[in-house]
């Protein structure tokens, strides 16, 4: 690597300062690939370092995924350090923090078990069908219905910007009917909506009547991707720290995504006038991206900046490596937009043929339904292995939902949103049927999870519905006595049959496809992390600590399937790739018609930009079609706005990457 060790020493340092800190609150600006991870791993080793008791350190991060992942890095990063304590730290995400906050102060007891928050999938299959059937709107209504609540539980603001009232306002009556139908599901399926609970925190916090510092023995708080927080989260954020609770938190204002879940930069970018003694340190060495391609990024951000934006210092430290590497970053037109997938297809088979592996390749699209079809078109023509946006993975299938169920209650008897998957996924099982289950169950007072392990009470449930539950009972009983350290091997033949049996053959093979390539001493509880990690990168890295386990030497690297990977642009944040492309660089795609009307989400599209051109690391390209199919009508583009300010020139482009620009990028990458 032609980075010195001068400069990782000199840019580590950076990290520790920060990260030794002690001053009650601390801000650290992390731009892209300039360590924000590594130094909060030396931030908790420190504080171990300082006497401080482990389970007096909490750490949270955005996603339940995300937060496994940097949970992972602490613990071997002490261990390796000589502190086998680090694996006691807390390290979760907001949501389970506010939980165990309201558990502990013995406000849950409104729920059967430990609620679990429902991801967007068990929104729309379980709530929103359910709501639709109890009421008679839409399950397309009931959802701009529920974005409502969910709007004003992240903001405590009715109807907040940047969420507009859908064409038709929700009325009084639809918020009436919400109410009745949500707090007796949630209670009976024991799960919370996204929001909902971090509210209920601040609302105690704000009445007087909950401290989570003294709850939970809190006396260090950190906080990853502080960007992303909305202002609810922010509260109880700056409420546990008022409490007397050092808080150190994470992120840079360039790389908030997230407005549609309520998350504002205004959150980092106002933490020093909230607490004007604070740190406050900027790590601006970029170890990621190569100079141009930086470059390029800077150039767009400074164009499109924000309100009140931190301002950054960021470079490259490619620029002054031995020998320095200045990266390659194309900008491409094309007549249409078939011609524009068919260049990166090829572009993509010219580059693996110069030795790139496909999984160093990334392909980042902002709108799917425009662009997905002809990227797979050309992809296929070529004979390349891809990997499509991970929505489409078997997870998000129902045979896929299904299974993980199953691992879900092995490792927690008290999921109950597990057994209304269980119920309601398999076929011939609508919202219908499992709303009709729910009603009687309220009206009986009944306990939902008792239906699936105990006699029914007779006179309850129809002929057909007590044949549903026998059959979803008779699923449970099969896995009641299995354990979370159970193994693949002992388990993989049963979760077959079962999947067999619910689903058909092309399930169960399915099935029997995702597990072929893991290890068979993989545990139960393991392999549901697995299926719920939210991306490639994350199951790798886990199984990468199940082979440790094993005493099997196998990098994360070595695990990850090799292919050419495309994805959202949202999905790729935190990741990164030798070579980048970004097509569909137009109008009507990025900002788009919805947001280009609010200045405030057009700055944001630029951000989305921004993050997408700093995953490259070796060469981005940037292109745009003059004229593309869009639902299935040729349409004339207009560029981006954005294409005027990224640092050069697009050219007229009617084929790929040639065989020296291709060896040129392929020259980088050995280097880097």
């Amino acid at each position: 690597m032609p980075i010195t060790q001068t400069q990782i020493q000199t840019a580590k340092n950076k990290q520790d300062t920060a990260a030794h800190d002690r001053s009650p609150q601390v801000r650290l600006v992390a731009g892209p690939g300039t360590g924000k991870s590594f130094a909060i791993q030396e931030r908790v080793l420190y504080l171990l370092n300082q006497q401080v008791l482990p389970d007096a350190i909490y750490v949270v991060s955005f996603t339940r995924a995300s937060a496994l992942e940097l949970r992972k890095r602490i613990h071997k990063y002490c261990l390796d350090k000589g502190r086998s304590d680090g694996e006691m730290v807390r390290v979760s995400t907001l949501h389970s923090l506010a939980l165990r906050t309201l558990a502990a102060a013995g406000l849950l007891t409104a729920y059967p078990a430990s609620p679990q928050v429902l991801d967007q999938k068990e929104l729309e299959w379980i709530f929103d069908a359910e709501f639709a059937e109890e009421t008679g709107y839409t399950p397309a209504r009931c959802k701009e219905i529920r974005k409502d609540f969910e709007a004003f539980w992240s903001t405590n603001v009715q109807t907040p910007p940047p969420h507009a009232q859908p064409t038709q306002p929700i009325t009084q009556i639809e918020r009436q009917a919400f109410l009745g139908f949500h707090s007796p599901r949630t209670q009976m399926y024991s799960c919370v909506l996204p929001g909902e609970i971090v509210r209920k925190c601040v609302d105690y916090m704000v009445a007087g009547t909950l401290d989570p510092a003294a709850l939970l023995g809190a006396q260090h708080l950190i906080v990853d991707e502080f960007q992303d927080l909305n202002p609810s989260d922010l509260e109880f954020v700056d409420g546990i720290a008022g409490s007397g609770v050092t808080l150190f938190v994470a992120g840079d204002d360039d790389q908030s995504l997230y407005s549609f879940r309520f998350a504002s930069p205004a959150g980092i970018q106002s933490f020093t006038r909230r607490y004007p003694n604070a740190g406050d340190y900027e790590l601006d060495d970029c170890f990621r991206c190569t100079t141009n391609v930086l470059e390029a990024a800077k150039t767009l951000i400074a164009s499109f900046p924000g309100s009140n934006r931190i301002p950054k210092h960021l470079r490259s430290l490619y620029l002054n490596s031995v020998p320095p590497e200045d990266g390659i970053v194309h900008r491409w037109r094309f007549a249409r937009g078939i011609h524009e997938a068919k260049a990166i297809a090829q572009s993509c088979k010219e580059l693996i043929d110069q030795g790139i592996s496909p999984r160093k390749i990334l392909i980042l699209i902002s709108k799917r339904d425009v662009l997905l079809p002809a990227l797979r078109q050309a992809f296929n023509a070529e004979n390349i292995d891809f990997e499509s946006p991970k929505e489409t993975g078997f997870i998000d299938t129902k045979q896929g939902r299904f299974t993980l169920a199953l691992l879900r209650i092995v490792c927690n008897l008290d999921d109950y949103v597990a057994y209304r998957l269980i119920l309601g996924l398999r076929s011939h099982v609508g919202a219908s049927t499992c709303n009709d289950i729910a009603n009687k169950v309220f009206a009986n007072n009944l306990n939902y999870r008792d239906l699936f392990g105990v006699l029914l009470p007779p006179g309850v449930f129809s002929t057909r519905e007590a044949n549903i539950i026998h059959r979803a009972g008779s699923v449970y009983d099969r896995i009641s006595r299995w354990q979370p350290t159970d193994t693949l091997q002992q388990r993989s033949d049963e979760i077959s049959n079962i999947v067999l049996q619910e689903f058909g053959q092309s399930a169960s093979q399915e099935w029997i496809q995702q597990i072929d390539h893991l290890p068979p001493e993989m545990t139960l509880e393991e392999m549901r992390d697995y299926l719920w990690a939210d991306t490639d990168e994350q199951q790798a890295a886990l199984l990468e600590t199940v082979y440790a386990r094993l005493g099997i030497g196998h990098s994360a690297t070595d695990l990850l399937p090799q292919r050419v990977r495309i994805m959202t642009m949202h999905g790729a944040k935190g990741l990164s790739a030798r070579v980048v492309f970004i097509p569909g660089l137009e109008a009507e795609i990025l900002p788009g018609a919805r947001r280009r009307s609010y200045p405030g989400l057009v700055a944001e599209a630029a951000r989305m930009l921004y993050v997408s051109i700093t995953r490259a690391r070796a060469a981005c390209i940037l292109s745009y079609a003059q004229n593309r199919i869009v639902y299935g009508q040729f349409s004339n583009q207009a560029p981006s706005q954005f294409a005027l300010y990224l640092g050069g020139r697009f050219f007229p482009r009617n084929n790929g990457l040639s065989l020296a620009e291709a060896r040129q990028i392929a020259q980088i990458c050995s280097a880097l």
